[in-house]
């Protein structure tokens, strides 16, 4: 009965009743059997009992009190003189049992996690307050990522964030002192990572790997396919672990793109940036010059400067090179976090300090996407040729609850996808993992070397321009100082997303001459309006 009540049941809790029901039951068998055949007075001992001692069926009644299991009968009870070869191996009967039970109980440490995490959602669940209750006494909050935050003596409620003083839409515009009563909501993976039981949650975090079905007792997230991948189809397909069922449950998560929403539901465009500079490096000549012009970071609603260390190049597969800075990268976030000044504003903006950009311009592209308010979502940021699918570390832009559900999760990120990658790779793999949504602007970032290119302005940045005097000029360029702008080369042009090579085309460039740039760029032929056709004009809000 216990082992099909056991195989009936999925809940850890359950389990773990049934288990220790089946301890109590054998532990009281074998004793009483003992006893039976040690004590040659048990009789006696037994008339001599007072009245008010529990029966043999009212003491198993208290040990597993289910109404379909019947307590054997006072006649079948042991006897004194059943011979000790019979109470031999009516004990052995029940060790057999207590085996092929224990064998059907899960490891502990399957067990245990799994059982912790269950009794932990319920317990939260029944026990935290939501949205606009009160949270004075329970001190948590249902939603991930809300806090319970003070007002008065009098009401504290679960918020996103909280600045002291008077709230927004407040009724009584009292002031909040915004202190914090208890822990953060974490956000959940929603996945399992690799070598973790997946048996309640089928999705693998990491690529390339699905949840597998090893036997009754065991599911895991183990690997079935090796990168890199060319589109959908990997390097190396990986068999299942020898001695596996091997049913797949679930598979592991792709990026997905997060779509459009209308305009009720749009997401602010208050942005916190920040840059990671090396102290004493060319780079502190560029934050001056971003600083004297209050460009870049220093045109945000809130900024910050982090200090980082030198790193180390790497080549990709590509053979473009990438700076090797993940685990210098994953100390600067660790700091943003602990600030924790992201929490006020709709998007955080990592940038580096050779990047030259334009708030303005970024938060002109952000409303144009209509990317929905309180939803995971990075950008990805220029084109797709370009690595990590056109998500370019020089300027890194995610919501609130992206960089929320990063820092919740950023263990098992550096644990399982790892360090030797440059940090776009890193957090773009990260992102995917755990479910954050993308959304594409192609013309946010220009990734070219040329300050030339900075009169286009239909980007938001540019990147790299290394010397103070390329980035002033790269700046003076984009704000419309320097008229007219010098000419671009063509073949700066011809590399441009589709939809702006035109305008950028000099008038009567000879087709051949086109044709000639866009074969050494190895791109192909932009198409160009046919002569007389309407010119493209192409407006942003700086």
């Amino acid at each position: 009965w216990l082992k099909a009540a056991w195989a009936q049941s999925e809940d850890a809790t359950r389990q773990f009743q049934l288990a220790s029901s089946f301890t109590r039951i054998a532990d009281t068998m074998v004793t009483g059997w003992l006893s039976v055949w040690s004590f040659e007075d048990q009789e006696a001992a037994e008339e001599g009992s007072s009245a008010d001692s529990p029966s043999h069926r009212e003491q198993f009644d208290r040990l597993l009190p289910l109404s379909n299991v019947t307590a054997p009968p006072r006649a079948q009870m042991v006897h004194r003189h059943v011979p000790l070869v019979t109470s031999f191996v009516l004990v052995a009967l029940v060790v057999a049992i207590g085996v092929h039970v224990g064998r059907a109980m899960p490891r502990p440490q399957e067990v245990g996690v799994r059982g912790a995490q269950q009794l932990q959602a319920v317990n939260h669940s029944n026990s935290c307050s939501d949205v606009e209750e009160d949270c004075s006494v329970s001190r948590c909050c249902k939603n991930p990522g809300q806090t319970c935050y003070e007002k008065n003596q009098y009401w504290a409620t679960c918020l996103d964030s909280c600045a002291p003083g008077r709230r927004e839409g407040d009724m009584d515009k009292g002031l909040w002192s915004c202190k914090a009563l208890g822990e953060r909501t974490p956000f959940p993976p929603g996945c399992s990572w690799a070598g973790e039981d997946c048996s309640g949650q089928t999705t693998c975090c990491n690529r390339g790997f699905a949840c597998t079905r090893k036997n009754e007792y065991w599911t895991a997230c183990v690997q079935v396919e090796q990168g890199p991948w060319t589109g959908a189809m990997p390097a190396a397909k990986v068999p299942i672990p020898e001695g596996w069922d091997g049913q797949v449950l679930g598979r592991w998560r792709e990026e997905y793109a997060t779509q459009a929403v209308p305009s009720a539901m749009l997401s602010g465009t208050t942005l916190f940036c920040f840059m990671a500079v090396l102290p004493g490096s060319p780079e502190m000549a560029l934050v001056d010059a971003a600083r004297n012009r209050k460009a870049s970071i220093f045109g945000c609603e809130g900024h910050k400067i982090y200090h980082s260390s030198k790193s180390d190049w790497a080549t990709w597969g590509t053979g473009q090179k990438t700076l090797v800075n993940t685990d210098t990268f994953i100390k600067i976030w660790q700091q943003v976090k602990h600030d924790g000044l992201h929490l006020l504003h709709d998007w955080t903006v990592k940038v580096d300090a050779d990047c030259v950009w334009f708030p303005a311009r970024l938060r002109a592209h952000i409303s144009s996407l209509k990317a929905p308010a309180d939803a995971p979502v990075y950008l990805k940021n220029a084109m797709a040729k370009y690595t990590n699918g056109g998500f370019l570390g020089a300027i890194e832009i995610l919501s609130r609850v992206a960089i929320e559900k990063y820092f919740d999760n950023a263990d098992g990120c550096v644990k399982h996808i790892g360090l030797k990658s440059g940090e776009d790779g890193y957090l773009k793999d990260c992102m995917d993992a755990l479910g954050v949504g993308y959304m594409v602007d192609e013309l946010i970032m220009n990734p070219s070397p040329q300050p030339e290119t900075c009169q286009m302005s239909e980007f938001a940045a540019y990147h790299p321009l290394k010397t103070p005097g390329d980035w002033v000029k790269c700046y003076d360029i984009a704000d419309g100082n320097i008229v007219p702008p010098p000419p671009m080369r063509l073949g700066s042009v011809v590399i441009l997303p589709q939809s702006i090579v035109p305008k950028y085309v000099p008038p009567n460039t000879p087709p051949a001459k086109l044709a000639a740039a866009a074969q050494i760029a190895g791109v192909p032929v932009p198409a160009l309006p046919p002569p007389g056709a309407p010119s493209i004009v192409v407006t942003v809000r700086k």
